[in-house]
């Protein structure tokens, strides 16, 4: 057992990190957000705490573009939550605060979503104010509560009210990506450039009511039901979108051959379904990306146990291909489940129609410089993260917190999940990565 391991700074303040429980809506986030003011405030970064509540705070910090500077340049930002899911109802090998150093890992909750990428960030901030470097723009840091929820204490709130925070910046770097996906024998560093848009529908299915002794068909339970079987047996029509095209041109550009010559026939819409099929497990990697997806989670109806409902209703997560809008999404359920429901929409985080590469290349070279091996590829989120509130500001996430991991390691698997962990070192690797990618920037 290693753990009188030495550890670098960020794997430390990775270690802090963990032993604050900061369960989403369950902890206070405060005891996170101090520990980061007190570095910053040691190492002489401008910061200032923004709350909707106390208990759920969020810290801006800035590091000012360099005396002496003749052309500013647009200023970056790097943002990251600090509140993390629960641990109930898991079978840990650990205690998840615990922060153990076992094996290799730092073993806990937020490991790697996302307290380890915030100790990046962090280390990112006081190599930056203790080299002195003088950077031909402001670099802006945001750490935020409620991520894992709704974003109400956190993002959305500062989007929404502090608008000025993000003055000028166009491009931001946050969760999911350019950590080692082992695919063939290769190293691929997805870097995330887009996420599926979250949306939440409400369908009413309705019919006759009457008293329960007696026969009825066509009712809208039965309709309901009908409805729901396929949203979960059938999938949603194709939709081939920039964004996904990006992503496995890329994947089909690295592994090139047959490999290569099978997955751009995912960009085919009438060889798609047919084709993930054919890739089996491999496919479900790129199966959301082409897709909308409607999951239902909610089922709502009847009153009394001998009275037949005249209204039943159920609701759906639905995910939403970057670029897709809620119209053209509802008519996608319907396509499938028919036009004799009503759908009504409870809530909708649109995201960017447009994906801005600009800062794509110097992403991947400096990931290169570092990482030889490395095969860097545009990667899109089937899931969301609090970049869909800087979208509404224009502003373009990149999901980037550098992590090399040994190929028995699973990235996705990992999150939310028992047993969570980061090799020591991959913070290390990290900061390392992006002080070298902001001096690439200037």
């Amino acid at each position: 057992m290693e753990t009188k391991m030495e550890l670098s700074r960020t794997d430390q303040i990775l270690c802090d990190l963990i032993k604050m429980d900061t369960v989403s809506g369950v902890n206070s986030e405060r005891p996170c957000i101090a520990y980061i003011q007190n570095l910053f405030d040691e190492a002489g970064i401008e910061n200032r705490v923004i709350s909707l509540d106390d208990d759920r705070p969020n810290l801006y910090a800035c590091i000012p573009t360099g005396k002496g500077v003749v052309e500013k340049k647009p200023p970056i930002m790097f943002y990251g939550h600090v509140d993390v899911v629960p641990v109930t109802d898991q079978d840990w090998s650990c205690d998840p605060f615990c922060a153990e150093v076992r094996d290799g890992y730092i073993w806990g909750r937020g490991a790697i979503d996302m307290k380890g990428e915030v100790a990046m960030f962090i280390g990112l901030a006081l190599a930056i104010k203790e080299s002195g470097l003088q950077l031909p723009f402001d670099v802006k840091f945001l750490f935020v509560s409620d991520e894992e929820g709704t974003g109400k204490f956190g993002a959305s709130y500062l989007t929404d009210q502090h608008p000025e925070l993000f003055e000028g910046v166009k491009w931001a770097f946050g969760e999911i990506g350019g950590f080692t996906f082992h695919v063939a024998g290769k190293k691929i560093y997805p870097v995330m450039v887009a996420e599926k848009q979250f949306s939440h529908i409400k369908v009413t299915a309705k019919g006759e009511g009457g008293h329960g002794s007696l026969s009825h068909h066509d009712t809208a339970m039965e309709k309901a039901a009908r409805a729901i079987l396929k949203l979960s047996t059938e999938k949603l029509p194709v939709r081939i979108t920039p964004a996904a095209t990006l992503m496995i041109e890329g994947f089909a550009d690295i592994m090139g051959g047959i490999q290569g010559k099978i997955l751009r026939r995912l960009l085919k819409p009438s060889k798609t379904d047919k084709t993930l099929r054919l890739l089996g497990a491999a496919g479900e990697l790129f199966d959301p990306l082409l897709h909308n997806n409607a999951n239902v989670t909610i089922v709502s109806g009847g009153s009394a146990i001998n009275v037949i409902p005249s209204a039943v209703s159920f609701e759906c997560d639905l995910r939403l291909v970057p670029g897709c809008t809620m119209e053209e999404g509802i008519a996608d359920v319907q396509s499938l489940i028919g036009t004799d429901y009503e759908i009504e929409m409870v809530e909708y985080n649109p995201g960017s129609s447009n994906i801005d590469m600009s800062l794509y290349e110097v992403i991947s070279r400096t990931l290169v410089e570092r990482e030889p091996e490395a095969n860097p590829v545009p990667f899109v989120l089937s899931g969301v993260t609090d970049g869909r509130f800087l979208a509404k500001l224009g502003i373009q996430t990149y999901g980037f917190t550098p992590m090399k991991l040994p190929e028995d390691y699973n990235f996705t698997a990992l999150a939310h999940a028992a047993d969570e962990r980061i090799p020591v070192g991959a913070t290390t690797f990290g900061t390392e990565v992006l002080t070298e990618l902001v001096k690439n920037l200037s």
